[in-house]
């Protein structure tokens, strides 16, 4: 072998040396072989205790105890159970797949820089693992080792089961129980109105009984069933939607109650919930009778349970079927019309002269069928209802003796989505939803034939 060849294989030697060595160490930014262990063993349920999550400046550590979650810092206070054991269980299922990058100026893009968010897990006071949690792209997401550079992609695991302040990990529930639990429902009022109803226990193989009234100091009859099945429903697992830490209790109205309901379970058990005033138009403040959380509740979360004891009457404005109305009245400014029925067919006998479509005909006639309100006015003086000199009087005639039906149309409640009206001369004024009053008010160029 003379002295060329001999160089020239170890000059192809190094080469194939060099080539292995460079396949076998990956490049900045790009995955190692298949088959590269993570940084980490992988986390066994029982290897750790403890949640140290930090979001921006917000840090929140949560401690598993038995089959509960706490918070025990910044506040002492339970753990939301599903969202805390999503978290915890995330960590167990967490599998780590490639490098993405070990450059640190792609950190930030990645999410896992200095301020992403950071997870540290612990047994006890010793930690266990320190990440940093990235984005999710492809169903994987970014994780770093607090103190390296390597980024890892991992499945199992997402950022948003981690993403979140002190107030999102905190319990938001109000109250909470088995709806098939609860006997008995009791409601009072600021002004002193009371509700007391009872639900027996199940017979054995029959059919579960139904709510009954057993006190109350307003007239429910005819009474609304579906109302107290309603409150219950809502409480049954009643989360609020903020928390208000150390309010003050001119503020919230908490001290002297609109309203309180008391739910008693079958093991004698009772849950009292207190609301209190208003914050602006679309929150109301509320509490435990037991506990000193309060708690900021959605108006539209609050509807079904805040049910004054008159609410638990029945709420029918008017029931008359299309086949036995006769005729229909509305008095109504410039557009006020009669429809008769002739030859059981609807005619205009008011204004003269005037055809009106059909169409619009038989959306007026079918809509005093079970006609319902939403509830009752607190304030029946004419000058809050508007019913001094109500905007629309409708008259509706049946053919069955007895039957019809008087209603004058007052004013629109505040938040302009109700009218305030008057059945007949009983004293209690509805709140009838303003869409099923205005598809009977309707312009008489509207329902006239083109």
């Amino acid at each position: 072998m003379n002295r060329k060849t001999l160089i020239a294989g170890l000059v192809f030697a190094g080469l194939v040396l060099a080539t292995v060595l460079l396949l076998r160490s990956p490049e900045k930014g790009t995955a190692p072989a298949e088959g590269t262990r993570g940084p980490l063993a992988k986390l066994k349920a029982d290897a750790f205790d403890t949640l140290e999550v930090t979001k921006g400046k917000d840090t929140t550590v949560i401690k598993k105890e038995g089959e509960a979650f706490k918070i025990v810092r910044p506040i002492t206070y339970p753990a939301d159970k599903d969202a805390t054991k999503q978290a915890f269980e995330a960590l167990t299922k967490l599998e780590w797949s490639t490098i993405v990058s070990d450059q640190k100026s792609r950190q930030a893009e990645l999410e896992v820089g200095g301020e992403g968010l950071r997870v540290v897990v612990k047994k006890g006071e010793t930690p266990v693992a320190d990440l940093r949690v990235g984005k999710t792209a492809n169903q994987l997401t970014m994780l770093r080792l607090e103190g390296k550079n390597e980024v890892w992609s991992a499945s199992g695991i997402s950022k948003w089961q981690f993403d979140k302040d002190t107030n999102a990990w905190r319990d938001k529930s109000i109250t909470s129980f088995e709806e098939k639990d609860a006997e008995k429902l009791q409601v009072t009022t600021k002004r002193g109105a009371k509700i007391v109803l009872v639900k027996p226990a199940p017979l054995d193989g029959g059919t579960a009984p139904e709510w009954q009234v057993v006190e109350s100091t307003v007239k429910v009859e005819p009474f609304d069933k579906s109302v107290p099945t309603g409150v219950i429903s809502q409480m049954a697992s009643w989360k609020a939607n903020e928390f208000v830490d150390q309010p003050k209790p001119e503020e919230t109205g908490l001290d002297s109650p609109e309203l309180t309901a008391t739910v008693t379970l079958r093991n004698g058990k009772q849950q009292t919930v207190l609301v209190g005033k208003k914050k602006g138009e679309e929150e109301f403040y509320v509490k435990l009778a037991d506990k000193p959380q309060v708690f900021l509740v959605k108006k539209y979360n609050l509807e079904r349970m805040n049910k004054r004891p008159i609410e638990y009457r029945d709420k029918t404005v008017c029931n008359l079927k299309a086949d036995e109305l006769v005729e229909v009245a509305v008095v109504h400014d410039k557009d006020s019309f009669t429809l008769k029925k002739q030859d059981d067919k609807w005619k205009a006998t008011r204004p003269a002269n005037f055809t009106a479509d059909d169409s619009k005909v038989s959306n007026i006639t079918t809509s005093f069928s079970e006609w319902k309100g939403q509830g009752f006015a607190e304030d029946n003086s004419p000058r809050a209802t508007g019913l001094g000199k109500p905007t629309a009087v409708i008259t509706a005639k049946s053919n069955v003796k007895g039957h019809g039906c008087l209603l004058k149309v007052g004013s629109e409640t505040k938040d302009k989505s109700n009218y305030h009206v008057q059945a007949g001369s009983q004293p209690d004024i509805f709140i009838v939803p303003k869409w099923s009053v205005d598809r009977i008010l309707v312009k008489l160029d509207d329902l006239k034939k083109k």
